[in-house]
């Protein structure tokens, strides 16, 4: 399945600033299912660009509009990606890792601290709603059905919303407001599995939700009519699995990724990944506005 990918994010400012560098978390990771054919991006005013990896294998486009001064700042994405993978159960488990609860080889152990160990704040009453709500939550033969469970409990127990605003509600705050945004979803999921000892990190990228008429032509129809804010870029989780690596589940809509996610960036701390960070400067107070648009479409 190819996918166009249009993004576009307009800063405006109440007074001209100037900018500093700009950390760009738009362009997605290539993998073995996913492969990218082009990707492009333009700003206003101009910028001298260059690439990075950051310490998660991100590609990071580092953008700087030298000393000018402007009242808007915008950042126009072009890409187009084939995503390869067709079935998101098609993967083989080590043996000892097909059920819960498993311990993680010392060869992985330390790579994989900080997806384990990291607590995530504010996180008090994860456990007694995860015990409350899934299936044989102390010990189950399969680890995927287990982890679905999970990922299913997240969707039936919160109320998907759209927030435009920064940040990132807290689990305890989502379990007690009952609803949230796609990245609230995400870290309550995430809360949960380091908890119990499984590595897990936040993945911010795309998600294809397909039109009606084009339902099943990239083989995954059950894409049709996700739970997504329309012209924003979606948020889930992975968890790492021996033997088939990091594996993709979207809380927000209750299922493992398939084809029609497109990862653009990984953290433990999703504050890391937000699209574009960066600085702006001014001698006098200043207000500022962003608006964000994205389309992605399927090329035949």
């Amino acid at each position: 399945m190819k996918l166009s990918i249009h993004h576009r994010t307009c800063y405006t400012y109440s007074a001209p600033v100037s900018f500093g560098d700009q950390h760009v978390f738009l362009r997605p990771r290539d993998s073995n299912v996913l492969v990218v054919d082009s990707f492009t991006l333009e700003t206003s005013p101009p910028s001298r660009q260059r690439w990075v990896r950051d310490a998660f294998n991100n590609i990071v486009l580092v953008t700087n509009t030298g000393l000018v001064t402007a009242t808007d700042l915008v950042l126009t994405c072009g890409m187009t990606v084939q995503s390869l993978e067709a079935n998101p159960f098609d993967f083989v488990l080590e043996p000892y890792a097909t059920g819960y609860p498993f311990d993680y080889e010392e060869r992985e152990r330390t790579a994989l601290a900080p997806a384990v160990e990291t607590a995530v704040p504010e996180a008090e009453t994860v456990m007694d709603w995860f015990r409350s709500v899934v299936p044989t939550p102390d010990r189950h033969e399969d680890v995927v059905q287990f982890l679905s469970d999970l990922n299913s409990a997240v969707r039936a127990s919160i109320t998907y919303e759209r927030r435009d605003e920064e940040g990132i509600q807290t689990p305890d705050e989502t379990l007690r407001l009952r609803r949230g945004s796609c990245r609230d979803m995400a870290m309550l999921f995430i809360a949960v599995c380091r908890r119990l000892g499984l590595a897990a990190r936040f993945v911010s990228g795309y998600l294809y939700d397909a039109p009606p008429e084009e339902a099943g032509t990239g083989g995954a129809g059950e894409g049709v009519g996700f739970n997504r804010a329309v012209g924003s870029m979606h948020a889930w989780a992975e968890v790492y699995l021996p033997g088939a690596g990091w594996k993709g589940f979207d809380p927000t809509n209750g299922i493992l990724a398939n084809a029609y996610f497109v990862p653009a960036a990984v953290a433990i701390d999703p504050s890391s990944v937000s699209p574009v960070q960066g600085n702006y400067y001014s001698a006098v107070p200043v207000t500022s506005t962003v608006k964000v648009d994205l389309d992605i479409k399927l090329v035949p």
